[in-house]
């Protein structure tokens, strides 16, 4: 099996390889294939298997701890170990505000410097800073960092960070002039706007042909700068942060894995605030609290990993959409690298039946191929949602509620939470050669940023190291973590059952129809991951 390197900012590594053997890498893969040690049957049957297995034990381990529910999941949340860091005179040393400071600006100037870099460095991919730290350190890297660390990026943030230096210019300048207007953020608005950043970024990173060309992904990064501040500006910076802010909600979610978190202590903050779930109380993570707290009641928490990802209440249905989509873009990303994907793409371009809505649609698109994957990105994103709460009905129906139990559309934000362990899980294996290979550009573009031929730190020089992983390290890791994430997820919905559904009957049965959710994506996960690359 070839690992699979999938990001458009790299796919032009293997000409580069041919020209400078010292420094190589694929685009998708590294120069030696990795054959399955069993038949691809039983490879696919035996991960599905330690699935099932992990189901029944969990149902056996856990079936003394009868339904919890009361009149609402929220009131019988067990109590969870948290460790406060804060207490700690070390740790409470570096989250202090100089640390924090530095940390902020440093993100912010990297920032600035991408956006020149791209503006005005030489437009090759791999001799300018920002395709490999926009796609590489930022997409990939912090995904790594809040899935299994915490949610780091409600600290770096540039986007807030040059928000809250604009607004303290315009104060400075002109003080009577109000940095927001506030305007009323209407509810039944939930997280559409970041939804639909969402899918605009993902077309952006999967579809886009030209998202390896610096200077058009710093234009990109400039349309998205001035929406956000302008959300910013009407709706409040919290507002904005918490519903439209693409990658708030993407790395927030994906801490809510992690091993930390952020809470304070002082329930009064919480009626006021702007998230809903928070209100509910469910006061995690929450920046807008925690930096209106006090020092007494701020912590800095060190708790079991996934519990975060429990409801206290049912998500809204945008930021469950948000979560589906998640899933559908990383998958459909190993998707399109492998054989069935371009048998597909070569079926729809000779099919008679398509080609009244390629010709419609055609001048939209650069090229055909474009449009193909686009419309191929769309078609993932709504089986995804469709499957997802088509198996919510059959949850309910499987539990035999009846009118007394929770609607599908409350399941369905109950447990969507439940799979943040897949996404990371497939976001893990799937980039995880990609951040190791391409990620050490960083260390000769951080010496020579503009490709002008610089050596500011010594490092210009160095030659990218393929070997630093090999294929068969890949295959196991990923087999290990997806693996690892289904049951996770198997385990978060059993717990959400037990304090949603009334009989200890019922929240066995309405695992079945999640079983076979789980037990079915494993399978095709892995399978992707099976496929030689084509792209």
């Amino acid at each position: 099996m070839k690992s699979i390197l999938s990001k458009p900012a790299v796919r032009l590594v293997a000409g580069q390889a041919l020209l400078l053997p010292c420094s190589s890498a694929m685009a998708h893969g590294f120069a030696q294939r990795y054959d399955l040690p069993v038949p691809l049957w039983l490879y696919l049957s035996g991960a599905g298997a330690t699935v099932l297995l992990s189901f029944v034990l969990i149902a056996l381990f856990m079936r003394s701890g009868r339904s919890t529910r009361k009149s609402d999941p929220s009131e019988s949340a067990p109590p969870t170990f948290r460790l406060n860091l804060l207490r700690v005179p070390l740790l409470r040393l570096l989250a202090a505000r100089p640390l924090r400071l530095v940390m902020q600006w440093s993100a912010a100037g990297l920032f600035l410097l991408v956006l020149a870099t791209g503006w005005w460095g030489v437009q090759q991919p791999f001799e300018n800073l920002a395709p490999t730290t926009v796609w590489v350190i930022g997409w990939v890297g912090l995904a790594y960092l809040s899935g299994l660390v915490g949610d780091l990026w409600r600290l770096i943030n540039p986007w807030n960070s040059l928000y809250l230096a604009m607004r303290w210019l315009l104060q400075r300048s002109r003080p009577r002039t109000p940095s927001a207007l506030y305007l009323p953020y209407p509810d039944r608005l939930g997280c559409w706007p970041g939804v639909l950043l969402f899918v605009l970024f993902g077309w952006l990173e999967l579809v886009w042909p030209h998202s390896d060309q610096p200077a058009s992904i710093a234009n990109a990064l400039l349309g998205y700068s001035l929406l956000c501040w302008l959300g910013m500006a009407l709706f409040g910076r919290e507002v904005w942060l918490q519903r439209g802010e693409v990658f708030s909600l993407f790395f927030g979610l994906l801490a809510r894995f992690s091993p930390t978190e952020l809470r304070q202590n002082n329930p009064a903050l919480c009626a006021s605030c702007c998230t809903p779930e928070c209100r509910a109380g469910g006061c995690v993570n929450c920046s807008s609290c925690y930096r209106r707290a006090d020092a007494g009641s701020r912590q800095l928490n060190l708790r079991p990993p996934v519990v975060g990802l429990l409801a206290t209440v049912p998500v809204s249905a945008s930021l469950g959409c948000f979560v589906l989509l998640m899933l559908a873009m990383v998958t459909f990303d190993g998707f399109m690298a492998t054989p069935l994907w371009a048998d597909l793409v070569q079926w729809v371009l000779y099919a008679e039946l398509a080609r009244p809505l390629l010709l419609a649609l055609q001048p939209f698109f650069d090229s055909t191929l474009t449009l193909i994957s686009s419309l191929g990105m769309a078609l993932f994103c709504l089986l995804f949602i469709g499957a997802y709460l088509l198996f919510c009905l059959l949850m309910r129906r499987a539990a035999g509620a009846g009118a007394a139990g929770p609607p599908v559309s409350a399941l369905a934000g109950y447990f969507v939470l439940t799979l943040i362990p897949i996404a990371l899980a497939y976001h893990l294996s799937h980039y995880l050669s990609y951040l190791l290979i391409v990620g050490q550009y960083m260390i000769p573009l951080l010496s020579d940023p503009f490709g002008y031929g610089w050596d500011l730190f010594g490092t210009g020089h160095y030659f990218v190291d393929i070997g630093i992983i090999n294929a068969r390290t890949v295959w196991i890791t990923s087999v290990t973590v997806i693996v690892i994430g289904h049951i996770c997820s198997i385990y978060l919905a059993h717990r959400m059952a037990q304090r949603v559904f009334s009989t200890a009957s019922q929240v066995l049965r309405s695992q079945i129809p999640m079983l076979g959710l789980m037990i079915g994506y494993t399978m095709i996960s892995l399978w992707i991951l099976a496929q030689p690359v084509v792209e």
